[in-house]
């Protein structure tokens, strides 16, 4: 099965995946650690859960697209699964603590959040998987880098949750949408094209590769 045959298949995969495989796993892990308060928000929980979204996100790329054709597609699925963590977690959270003003929060905040980190990690993926001809040292770099911004405005997001919460509750989330999500959904805007007009979000962009599937950057010019 191609991506060209079935391109919004795959991200209906990794949504169901990042509600289900991703979030177990998570949660298994996470309580099998032994971890909690400040450890378990901003240590454990981040790796985890970047950890098994990056699986499930990995999942669709290799076995239902076998291809991503450019850098959008893979926010998009890295996306894909991240809301549908978000979705699964905000039902465990609903079920496990039942607090209304907190489940309220996360109705409010996850499909920002865990779709934004996971996108870095899609288009990490997108770099580390794609056959290019130029320097494979600088581009697994740029691949890792990707994966751990993701993992960075998580833990940051985390950690100023934690830090805040205690004194002025929700509003921990505030100060969250305006600095972490702001700043990061900028950088992930800039690394896309500088825009986000979802109405032909997914056409192809030019990508550096010469992979088949990836459209190369247009020479340049003759001279005058």
């Amino acid at each position: 099965m191609s991506i060209g045959r079935s391109p919004r298949k795959g991200l209906i995969v990794a949504l169901l995946l990042g509600a289900t495989l991703s979030i177990f796993l998570s949660l298994l892990v996470e309580v099998a650690s032994g971890a909690s308060g400040g450890v378990l928000d901003v240590i454990v929980a981040p790796l985890t859960e970047e950890f098994f979204k990056g699986l499930s996100i990995l999942i669709v790329v290799l076995f239902v697209w076998k291809t991503v054709p450019n850098r959008r597609w893979a926010a998009a699925v890295g996306a894909s699964a991240g809301l549908g963590f978000a979705i699964g977690e905000t039902i465990v959270q609903a079920i496990l603590n039942g607090g209304t003003l907190a489940i309220a929060t996360r109705i409010i905040a996850e499909p920002f959040m865990h779709p934004l980190w996971s996108a870095f990690a899609g288009m990490g993926f997108f770099v580390l998987l794609a056959k290019k001809q130029t320097d494979k040292t600088v581009l697994s770099g740029l691949g890792i880098l990707f994966v751990f911004m993701g993992l960075i405005a998580h833990m940051t997001w985390n950690a100023i949750a934690a830090a805040l919460a205690p004194s002025i509750g929700v509003g921990a989330v505030v100060v969250d949408l305006f600095s972490v999500l702001l700043l990061f959904g900028i950088v992930l805007r800039d690394l896309l094209g500088g825009h986000f007009n979802f109405l032909n979000f997914l056409e192809p962009l030019p990508e550096p590769s010469t992979h088949p599937q990836i459209n190369p950057f247009p020479p340049p010019p003759p001279p005058m």
